[in-house]
């Protein structure tokens, strides 16, 4: 065998290139995914995908990038021709414009394939910062969006939340690492002062006694005078390392709050976050997260207090029908109507959520189920003495509603199927109904 003959290129076998790994989790798992979905609709070919799977392993992502750029840029393989063939499209006549693309599935299943992957990716990055609990539920509004009919406002929004939650989890990572940076040098001239300090007293105290030497005996007046000079001499240095010291403290000190004062700003920021992580990203109301931490304080006020709760179930009364006629933009601009109207009408302390497509559950404190319905028909009547207007067009909202007193011990997805129960019997009883669960 000729050891300079050129060696002969192994070829690549399709069922080993990017195979996912088993238990495969974070974004080298989901680029894989994405990749092989590019190789599978022919958008990249068997060498640019071996070369992605070995730049995944290298964790070389600039070459990752490159090649899936290039697959997502390319269309898909054409597919073969069945063998009947298709009637021939009628001629265009001259002037005519080109007939419009069909929807290709392909497209579909990568769109829908690539969301898959950003929900992956959603769930992975909180992983990989464990001990940030704030971070992971900064995702939630995130998962919301995409979960939600996605549309190009929505894909924009998204984007924009991802930006400005990357960026706002930089600067908390530059200003915690820039206090702790500081605190670190205060101490350390803290300590380093101290042994200066500490040095010269050492010496004054050396030359004290050298002095009381010189004096121990019959001095005459220019020992004296010269004992005197250098005890006044050696004294100054002293005061002035000190003085140095408490000054370098001081500004350490202030250069430390500064940046305290900062880390509390951040706190409070995550705070508000962290608020904002319950509130439904649409309408503002609460979400199922916001809905259970309210329904777990109130429950726990009912109880010590002996006070009523009620909880009341509301659907929107032939909601799909505004989706069909106006589109989904109609249907959004409609709960947000809603919700606002709803929370004019209501008490401060009377709260919503939302907890489907337009479904919602009010939660009223020291209430009895009565009280309840009476609120809640005010807000028929004003709903329907506003009217909701869109595009010139005004509609009229109406909605059901079931009413349910909380019972001692009853969990929130308990009272939640008591009232929609009674909320079902209000629609099947003609609408724009209030009942109470028996």
């Amino acid at each position: 065998m000729n050891p300079n003959a050129p060696k002969r290129k192994t070829p690549l076998d399709p069922a080993n290139v990017l195979a996912p790994t088993v238990g495969g989790h974070g974004p080298v798992a989901v680029v894989r995914d994405l990749a092989r979905e590019l190789l599978r609709q022919g958008r990249i070919t068997l060498d640019e995908a071996g070369r992605v799977d070995g730049a995944l392993r290298d964790h070389d992502w600039p070459t990752v990038r490159t090649y899936v750029d290039l697959g997502l840029a390319r269309r898909a393989e054409a597919k073969p021709a069945p063998e009947t063939p298709a009637a021939p499209a009628p001629a265009a006549g001259p002037g005519a414009p080109p007939p419009s693309p069909e929807p290709s599935a392909d497209n579909e299943d990568l769109a829908a394939g690539l969301l898959r992957l950003v929900m992956r990716l959603c769930d992975a990055l909180p992983k990989l910062v464990p001990n940030d609990r704030s971070f992971a539920e900064r995702f939630a509004p995130i998962r919301s969006l995409l979960t939600a009919r996605l549309n190009p406002e929505r894909l924009g929004e998204v984007d924009a939340r991802i930006a400005a939650l990357i960026d706002q989890q930089v600067e908390m990572q530059r200003n915690l690492e820039d206090a702790r940076s500081s605190l670190k040098d205060m101490l350390t001239m803290l300590v380093e002062r101290l042994g200066s300090v500490g040095n010269t007293t050492a010496r004054f105290q050396q030359r004290i006694s050298a002095y009381q030497e010189e004096l121990g005996g019959q001095p005459d007046i220019l020992v004296v005078a010269r004992v005197v000079g250098g005890l006044l001499a050696d004294t100054k240095l002293v005061a002035e390392e000190i003085e140095k010291s408490q000054h370098d403290l001081a500004d350490a000190r202030r250069k430390v709050e500064s940046y305290e004062l900062r880390v509390r700003s951040l706190e409070h920021e995550l705070a508000q976050t962290a608020r904002m992580v319950q509130n439904d990203p649409l309408t503002h109301a609460l979400n199922r997260r916001g809905l259970e931490e309210v329904f777990r304080i109130e429950v726990s006020r009912s109880s010590r207090y002996r006070v009523p709760l009620t909880v009341v179930m509301i659907d929107l009364d032939d909601f799909k029908s505004i989706n069909d006629s106006l589109g989904h933009a109609a249907g959004d601009r409609a709960l947000v109507h809603f919700v606002t109207t709803a929370q004019a009408c209501l008490r401060s302390t009377e709260l919503i959520a939302r907890t489907g497509g337009e479904e919602f559950v009010v939660v009223f404190p020291a209430t009895g189920a009565a009280d309840s319905v009476d609120a809640v028909r005010r807000l028929q009547r004003e709903l329907a003495r506003s009217g909701f207007q869109y595009e010139g067009q005004s509609l009229v909202m109406t909605f059901s509603g079931g009413a349910a007193a909380w019972r001692d011990g009853e969990s929130l997805a308990q009272i939640l199927r008591r009232a929609d129960t009674a909320m079902y019997e209000a629609k099947n009883g003609g609408k724009d109904r209030v009942v109470i669960a028996g």
